[in-house]
C-alpha cells in the first residue's frame, strides 16, 4: 500500500476546500443577483396596457449579472429574478416567457462580455438587448398582433434596454475598479456551440409556450 506524500495530500485538500469555497461564493452571488434583479424590476414598473406588459429597469441587473457572473449563472440570475418580479407584480402570465428571454439575455451578455475588455462588454449588452427586443416582439406579435407589439417595441422596450445597458456598463466598471477580483468570479465560460444551443433551445421553448397558451385559450 502506497501513501501519498503529505505535501501532495495537503495540496489536494487545499484544492478541495478552495473549490467548495468558490461554489458557495457563486451560489451566494447568484442569489444576490436574483434578488437585486427582482427588486429593481419591481422598483420602477410602468404598465403598458396594449400588451399587458410594463416598463422596468430590470435589464440593468440582467446585464450586470451576465457581466459579473458569466454566461451560465448570469442567465440563471437574470431569468429567475425577472420572472419572480413578473409574478409578484401580477404579470404572472409573462413569467414563463420572461424566464427564458431574460435568461438568454443574461447568458449572451456573459458569454460575450464577461472577463473581457470594455468593447466586448459593450458588444455583449448590445447583443443581449437585441435578443430581448426580438424575443418579446416575437411573442407579443403572436399573442396580441403586430400593431401592439411594434408599439411596445418603439415606445418602451428600446428605452428599457438602453437604460439597462448604460447602468450595467457603469456599474460593472465601478465594481471591477473597486474590486478587481470581480472580473474572475465566473467559473465557466460558454463557447459558440453552447451559445447556439441556448438560442435554439429558447426559440423552441418559446414556440411550445405559445402553442400551449393558444391551445388552452389562455387570454393575456
Amino acid at each position: 500500500m502506497h501513501r501519498l506524500p503529505k505535501r501532495v495530500s495537503n495540496m489536494s485538500e487545499a484544492s478541495e476546500v478552495k473549490e467548495v469555497g468558490t461554489t458557495i461564493r457563486m451560489i451566494a452571488l447568484s442569489a444576490i443577483m436574483i434578488a437585486t434583479t427582482a427588486a429593481l424590476t419591481m422598483f420602477v414598473s410602468i404598465p403598458f396596457p396594449a400588451t399587458r406588459g410594463y416598463f422596468n429597469l430590470g435589464d440593468a441587473m440582467v446585464m450586470l449579472a451576465g457581466l459579473l457572473l458569466g454566461a451560465r449563472l448570469g442567465g440563471i440570475a437574470g431569468g429567475v429574478g425577472s420572472a419572480i418580479a413578473d409574478v409578484l407584480l401580477g404579470f404572472g402570465y409573462f413569467a414563463p416567457i420572461t424566464l427564458i428571454v431574460k435568461g438568454l439575455e443574461g447568458f449572451l451578455v456573459g458569454a460575450i462580455g464577461h472577463g473581457r475588455k470594455f468593447p466586448f462588454k459593450v458588444l455583449g449588452v448590445v447583443i443581449g438587448a437585441i435578443e430581448m427586443l426580438v424575443g418579446y416582439f416575437s411573442f407579443e406579435t403572436v399573442m396580441f398582433g403586430v400593431g401592439p407589439a411594434i408599439t411596445e417595441l418603439v415606445s418602451i422596450n428600446w428605452l428599457q434596454v438602453v437604460f439597462g445597458a448604460i447602468i450595467a456598463l457603469a456599474l460593472v466598471g465601478a465594481i471591477i475598479k473597486g474590486y478587481p477580483a470581480a472580473s474572475t468570479w465566473a467559473v465557466h465560460s460558454a463557447g459558440v456551440k453552447e451559445i447556439v444551443a441556448a438560442v435554439v433551445g429558447v426559440a423552441v421553448i418559446m414556440a411550445i409556450i405559445v402553442v400551449v397558451y393558444l391551445g388552452l385559450g389562455i387570454q393575456l
